[in-house]
């Protein structure tokens, strides 16, 4: 069995922990929404200034984490991973508590912004870590108590035997809150050692695809390859000797045309310029391919002088990607970008053709043409980001991989 490392359980922690950060950041908003209808229904009118005054603070704490959760960088960056800071989400739930316990002791006349304090295990629950979540817990159990005790109408309207139920109810709430947190943590756990079985099958099956593709190439360079250089050389020596014959000039012509798509082919298979030289000239190679096969102006700006472990990754993404302008973009103009940024391998392919998004991928995969996505799902496995990006025309692709040198 496959066991996640703990580089897979941080990068699977990372997606789960901004998902819930999203969702406790849109729940919030109802949040104020409730503060606010409990001031206005329960809250005599000399309270109100201060009892503004906080919901205006939590209003804008509220907007500020929607706006963070939601912002631009989390999608796609110079980082390879969405990624939380690690004080982030706690800051805010420490906020949540403050305020809404603050709200309460702001609050001498109604049961509604005791009740509120509820919602706190909710907000709680949906984090993944079990420590963070059961430090908050005992904070909000204790904020609970205070604002109880202070409470008048729960003294005095209710007595403290319903009080005391009122304590274990919310204790019991946070106890289940706290259930869900254990759970998900496990989850999580379950999650990274899949995407880590996942990532070593599709390392294992790369490999073998990889080996195939090798003994492919020195077959068809072995053999047929050979055998056409042989041919058309001998007809190049008949042609010497008795010169005029069109139809020798057409054979030769042909036999050409065969041998240099033959050296493509076996290239594309298993290019040996990328054992002896690196990512960089192979790449440089593979576009003068196309652009010499499509009539297509590639323009490439490499600047990658170092051996990697996900070269042979990065070099089938490369050859997908102008395969893809060559055989379906229609395009005039295209570029390549390789080069390394932040430890990281990075990729940039752009044309103005007809273009290619997601959606598209996902029809052709339908269709029965995997090329495109299983680069993707390699990317993917590798820890890598397989984006495409929305230019005003054309298909623009950003491909991160981590460097594994």
């Amino acid at each position: 069995m496959v066991i996640a490392s703990d580089v897979d359980l941080d990068r699977v922690r990372k997606i789960h922990q901004l998902r819930s950060y999203r969702i406790v950041a849109v729940l919030r908003i109802g949040v104020v929404a409730f503060m606010v209808g409990a001031m206005v229904v329960s809250s005599p009118r000399f309270e109100w200034p201060s009892q503004i005054a906080l919901v205006a603070f939590y209003s804008f704490a509220a907007l500020t984490a929607l706006v963070l959760a939601f912002a631009p960088f989390r999608l796609f960056g110079t980082s390879r991973f969405v990624e939380v800071g690690r004080l982030e989400p706690f800051v805010f739930t420490i906020i949540d508590v403050v305020v809404l316990t603050g709200f309460q002791l702001l609050s001498r006349d109604g049961i509604y912004p005791l009740l509120i304090m509820t919602l706190l295990p909710v907000l709680v629950g949906l984090d993944v870590s079990s420590r963070r979540a059961a430090v908050v817990l005992a904070v909000t159990v204790i904020g609970f108590t205070i604002a109880g005790v202070q409470d008048r109408l729960a003294v005095r309207a209710i007595g403290w035997p319903d009080t005391a139920l009122l304590f274990g109810l919310y204790a019991f709430l946070c106890c289940i809150a706290m259930v869900v947190v254990r759970i998900e943590e496990r989850r999580v756990r379950s999650v990274a050692d899949l995407s880590a079985m996942r990532e070593a099958l599709l390392a294992q099956t790369m490999t073998a695809t990889e080996l195939l593709q090798r003994r492919i190439s020195e077959a068809i360079h072995d053999g047929p390859l050979q055998d056409v250089l042989l041919a058309r050389q001998e007809l190049v020596e008949l042609d010497t000797a008795a010169p005029g014959d069109e139809r020798v000039e057409r054979a030769l012509v042909a036999l050409q045309s065969a041998s240099d798509r033959l050296r493509q082919a076996t290239f594309e298979l298993h290019p040996a310029v990328l054992e002896q030289v690196g990512l960089g000239a192979a790449v440089q190679q593979l576009a003068a391919f196309g652009a010499q096969q499509s009539g297509i102006d590639i323009n490439t700006e490499i600047d990658y002088p170092i051996r990697s472990a996900i070269d042979n990754i990065m070099f089938g993404v490369v050859r997908e990607l102008l395969s893809n302008v060559v055989h379906h973009s229609q395009a005039k103009h295209a570029s390549v970008t390789l080069g390394i940024a932040d430890g990281n391998c990075v990729l940039d392919v752009a044309d103005d053709g007809v273009g290619v998004t997601a959606d598209t991928m996902a029809r052709r995969l339908g269709e029965g043409h995997i090329g495109l996505a299983s680069q993707r799902a390699r990317v993917d496995a590798a820890g890598g980001a397989f984006v495409f990006l929305d230019p005003p025309a054309g298909t623009h692709v950003c491909v991160e991989l981590p460097l594994k040198l």
